[in-house]
C-alpha cells in the first residue's frame, strides 16, 4: 500500500478512537482511497453514496420499523402480557418465562432488539418487580431477551445483511428462527431452574374465563407475523411487500381495533422511525465505501487465504469466526459489526461450502450478543434508566442468559440443521 492509504486507514481508525460517528469515519478515509489511489472521478461520488442505498430490499427495513413503533404505542402489547400471564405467570419461574415467550413473538412484529427492550422493560419489569422477583433479575432477564427479537424473524439486521451481499432474505428469515427458538427454550429453562433456585413467587391461578377473554384481545397481535410470514412463504408478496402489509395491519390494529392510537403516537412513530432508518442509511453507505476499499486492498481474500493454510473445516471455521465476533462485540455495536466485519468472512464461507445462511444466523446472533456485553453495551445503557437498575447489578443477572445463548450458537454449528431445516424446506 501507499503511504496516502496508510494514512487514509490510520485516519480511519484515528476518528473511530475520539468517538466520531462511524458513517463519517469510515466515509472519510475511504473517499480518499477511492478517488486517489482507485481513481474513482468525484463527479461519482453522489452516484456511489445514491447506488449504496437504492435496494428494493432494503426498502423493507424502515417499513418493518414504522410497524414496530406502531405496536410499541398501541394497547395490543399490554393484552399480549395479559395472556401470557395468565397462561404461565401461576407457574414457579412462569413469569420470566413470559417475559421471554413475549421476546420472542414480539421480534416476529417488530424486527428491533431496541423495540423489545422498550416494551419489555416498560410493562414485564415492575409486574416482576411487584410479583416478588428482585429487579437486577428482571432487568438481566429482559435485556438478554429482547435480542430475541433482533433474530427471529423479520428482522432488520437480516435485511440489512441479506441486501448488501445478495443473500435470499427469505432465506435468511428462515435460518433465525431454528437458532431463536432454540436459545429461547433453553433460557426458560435457565430462569426457571433460577427462579425455582431463589424462591421467586409466582402470580395466582386466573380463571379460563379470564384466560379466554385475555386471548380474545390479544389474537390481533398474535394474527400479525402468521399474515406477515405465511404472505411471504406461500408466494403472495415479497419482503418488501410483506413489510408494507405489516405497516397497514399494524395501523389497522392500533387504531381501529384497539382505539387506543392518538395523532401524537402516530407522528411519534414516524419520527422514531426517520431517525433509526437514516442512521442504518449511512451506515449502509459508510460500509458500502469502506467495503470498496477493503476488496481493494485484498483483505477479504487475505482472511480466505489464512483460513486455507490453516486447514480449517467449516465446523473449525463457524467457531473461530463466532469468537472473533464475540470479541469484536466488546469494541463495536451491533448495525457496524453487521455492515462491515460479518462481510469479511463472506469468501471463506463460500470456500469452504459453508451455506452463507447458516453463517448469517450464526453471526448476526453474535452481533446481538455484543449489544449486551461490556465496555460497549449499549442496550445496557438503554435498560438501566427502562429498567430503573444499575448497569452493574444488569450484567451480573446478564452472564448466565448470555452464556446459554452462546450454548445454543455451538449448538447450532455442530448440528447446522437447527437452523437450515427450514431454510431447505422452503428452497
Amino acid at each position: 500500500m501507499s503511504p496516502l492509504e496508510y494514512f487514509a486507514l490510520a485516519s480511519i481508525a484515528l476518528l473511530f478512537l475520539m468517538g466520531t460517528p462511524l458513517t463519517v469515519a469510515f466515509s472519510l478515509g475511504s473517499i480518499i482511497i477511492l478517488i486517489e489511489s482507485m481513481g474513482l472521478p468525484i463527479n461519482n461520488l453522489a452516484q456511489l453514496f445514491f447506488s449504496a442505498m437504492n435496494s428494493y430490499t432494503l426498502l423493507a427495513m424502515p417499513f418493518f420499523i414504522l410497524a414496530g413503533n406502531v405496536i410499541l404505542r398501541c394497547e395490543g402489547v399490554k393484552h399480549l402480557r395479559d395472556f401470557l400471564n395468565r397462561m404461565v405467570g401461576h407457574l414457579p419461574g412462569g413469569m420470566a418465562a413470559a417475559i421471554i415467550i413475549f421476546a420472542a413473538f414480539l421480534g416476529s412484529v417488530s424486527g428491533s432488539a431496541t423495540a423489545c427492550l422498550a416494551i419489555i422493560g416498560t410493562i414485564f419489569v415492575p409486574m416482576m418487580v411487584e410479583s416478588g422477583y428482585s429487579r437486577p433479575f428482571a432487568s438481566g432477564l429482559t435485556v438478554t431477551s429482547a435480542g430475541l427479537g433482533a433474530v427471529i424473524p423479520p428482522s432488520i439486521f437480516f435485511i440489512v445483511f441479506g441486501s448488501a451481499n445478495r443473500i435470499p432474505i427469505a432465506d435468511l428469515f428462515m435460518g433465525g428462527i431454528g437458532p431463536g427458538l432454540l436459545a429461547a427454550t433453553l433460557m426458560i429453562i435457565t430462569a426457571i431452574v433460577i427462579s425455582k433456585k431463589r424462591g421467586f413467587k409466582s402470580t395466582t391461578v386466573a380463571t379460563n374465563a379470564e384466560r379466554w377473554d385475555s386471548f380474545k384481545k390479544a389474537f390481533p397481535l398474535a394474527l400479525m407475523p402468521i399474515i406477515v410470514l405465511g404472505g411471504i412463504y406461500s408466494g403472495q408478496f415479497s419482503p418488501t411487500q410483506a413489510a408494507a402489509v405489516s405497516v397497514f395491519y399494524s395501523l389497522f390494529m392500533a387504531k381501529i381495533l384497539y382505539k387506543k392510537f392518538s395523532k401524537k403516537d402516530f407522528v411519534d412513530s414516524i419520527v422514531s422511525t426517520a431517525r433509526l432508518s437514516s442512521m442504518i442509511y449511512f451506515l449502509v453507505v459508510g460500509g458500502e465505501l469502506f467495503g470498496k476499499v477493503l476488496g481493494y486492498i485484498g483483505l477479504p481474500q487475505l482472511i480466505a487465504q489464512w483460513v486455507i493454510d490453516m486447514n480449517l473445516g467449516p465446523v473449525a471455521f463457524l467457531l473461530m469466526a463466532q469468537g472473533i465476533l464475540l470479541f469484536m462485540g466488546f469494541f463495536f455495536s451491533s448495525f457496524p459489526m453487521v455492515i462491515i466485519v460479518l462481510p469479511l468472512f463472506l469468501p471463506s464461507v463460500y470456500s469452504l461450502g459453508i451455506d452463507p445462511v447458516l453463517y448469517g444466523a450464526l453471526a448476526i446472533f453474535c452481533s446481538i450478543i455484543g449489544e449486551v456485553t461490556p465496555p460497549m453495551g449499549p442496550q445496557l445503557w438503554i435498560a438501566a434508566p427502562i429498567c430503573k437498575e444499575k448497569i452493574g447489578n444488569i450484567m451480573r443477572e446478564s452472564w448466565v442468559f448470555l452464556g446459554v445463548q452462546v450454548f445454543a450458537l455451538i449448538l447450532t454449528t455442530l448440528f447446522p440443521a437447527i437452523s437450515l431445516f427450514l431454510v431447505n424446506f422452503i428452497r
